[in-house]
């Protein structure tokens, strides 16, 4: 039976402690073959909706039961709990642009919370937790049977992970991914890191992110996730982009279309298999 563990971790390059979701498949065995794993960001959001801030979580849990009893194929998702109080300075490795929030005053006003700490949370992410991850559970270590992913933030941290660890992480989910926290930054570390290695991304975006109102932000919503996609595209990234118009800056919207970027994943991580 599939269940969920949790367990407290020091982010060592910041010095905080954080909750560790941990989703186990139905099938999991601490012997035999190894598990491919989704790494995510904002873990309270992912299972369970009384820990959500907004009543709603991606319910990633049971996505993962329904792949399983379609396709007999099992996940391990790991998701590492945020804090609204320095989320933003965690999930940018660059300061706020000036302009990227000047319509939502509050955010941008919050001390210590403007972006800078994305660096040292993703040399975290990518070597202390995976590494602990990799010695207490049984993972298949592959590049190939490695994703990451997260929503706003977490989608901008998310792309800079794997293309910063290509090494390590095959495929990226990148949902509702606001890119203009900082833009300029952004295109600069982007042309600044090559492409090494083959790798997948799955970008959604909805057209109500900001509200029905907020017809210019919605645009810039999409036009940003459409030239996310362009310029994946031309690194020789695989890309799938998904768009759709009616829905807002939710979780349930990443719940609907973290079941094809899941689905996808894993049917990419069968094939490889079967081919080894």
């Amino acid at each position: 039976m599939a269940k969920i563990e949790n367990f407290e971790m020091e982010i060592t390059t910041l010095k905080r402690m954080r909750t560790v979701w941990v989703y186990l498949p139905d099938n999991y065995d601490v012997k035999g073959d190894g598990f491919p794993v989704i790494y995510m960001h904002d873990g309270q959001n992912l299972f369970y909706d009384r820990l959500t801030a907004y009543g709603a979580a991606w319910h990633v849990d049971k996505v993962l039961d329904e792949i399983y009893r379609n396709t007999g194929i099992g996940c391990i998702v790991v998701g590492v709990e945020s804090n609204d109080k320095v989320r933003l300075s965690e999930y940018s490795p660059w300061g706020i642009d000036p302009f990227a929030f000047k319509k939502k005053r509050s955010v941008a006003k919050e001390r210590g919370n403007r972006g800078g700490e994305g660096a040292e949370y993703a040399e975290w992410f990518a070597t202390e937790l995976k590494a602990y991850i990799d010695s207490h559970y049984n993972t298949d270590k592959q590049r190939m049977a490695t994703a990451v992913a997260g929503s706003s933030m977490g989608g901008l941290i998310s792309c800079y992970l794997g293309l910063k660890y290509q090494r390590l992480y095959e495929t990226m989910g990148l949902f509702s991914t606001y890119t203009e926290f900082n833009q300029p930054a952004f295109n600069r570390f982007e042309f600044s890191v090559p492409q090494n290695l083959p790798q997948h991304a799955f970008i959604y975006v909805g057209g109500r992110e900001w509200g029905a109102e907020d017809v210019k932000g919605n645009k810039r919503m999409v036009t940003s996730s459409i030239n996310l996609y362009n310029r994946l595209v031309k690194r020789q990234i695989s890309c799938e982009l998904a768009l759709d118009s009616d829905l807002p800056h939710y979780e349930t919207a990443w719940e609907t279309y973290f079941r094809p970027f899941a689905a996808h994943f894993l049917q990419r991580y069968e094939a490889h298999k079967q081919k080894q």
